[in-house]
């Protein structure tokens, strides 16, 4: 694909990612529905690949992927929209911009931890788990940490792509009204909470006993 085709694809989905950011508190939910159901299906794929890379809230387009493609289709595109976001990210933290990346969030107060080896599968399921820092500075942080590839794209998505059940179901509910999916987003956020309440205990007694 030439140059000016890839500008002006991530030109239209940064447009397109806008104008949903921008109309998230205006629009009634039948609105959403009709907007998310509206969406040229390949602009919308180029969204959900580009835009969480460079800070755009993940969440919004999880519901719209709901909305859009129903729940299967729709968790098909977060599966592969969230192991592309942990490849690309975990390229790019290791390209010439990770110093760039350590002096941003140096900048903003995070600095990149030291994991332990024994401890790598754990604190990766542990810090996908925690809600409040953006996806993509998550991603970034954690990429530029010493954990092995493996283990960052494959534990730390899978993390991502089980939480992302909720959202997506509970959007293709709204339009299809079934709610059987909604208990199965709950069932996982739920379970989810516990397993990061569980490795929180564990990590405690070890810190103790060092």
């Amino acid at each position: 694909m030439k140059a000016w085709k890839i500008i002006a694809l991530v030109a239209v989905a940064a447009l397109l990612g806008w104008l949903i950011y921008a109309h998230r508190h205006s629009l009634t939910k039948e609105e959403i529905i009709a907007y998310g159901k509206s969406l040229p299906a390949v602009l919308f794929i180029a969204a959900f690949l580009i835009l969480p890379l460079v800070g755009f809230p993940l969440s919004i387009l999880l519901v719209l992927a709901g909305i859009r493609f129903g729940l299967g289709w729709g968790m098909a595109l977060t599966t592969m929209g969230i192991f592309f976001h942990h490849f690309a990210a975990y390229w790019i933290s290791h390209s010439y911009l990770n110093e760039r990346l350590r002096r941003f969030a140096e900048g903003r107060g995070h600095k990149v931890p030291l994991i332990s080896q024994g401890n790598r599968v754990w604190f990766t399921v542990l810090f996908a788990s925690v809600h409040g820092p953006p996806y993509a500075f998550k991603l970034y942080l954690l990429a530029l940490t010493d954990i092995p590839f493996r283990i960052y794209c494959y534990v730390g998505a899978t993390v991502y792509i089980l939480f992302s059940l909720i959202p997506v179901g509970a959007a293709a509910a709204a339009v299809h009204i079934d709610v059987t999916w909604i208990y199965i987003g709950v069932a996982v956020l739920s379970g989810g909470a516990l397993l990061a309440k569980y490795l929180r205990k564990k990590k405690v007694p070890r810190e103790e006993a060092s």
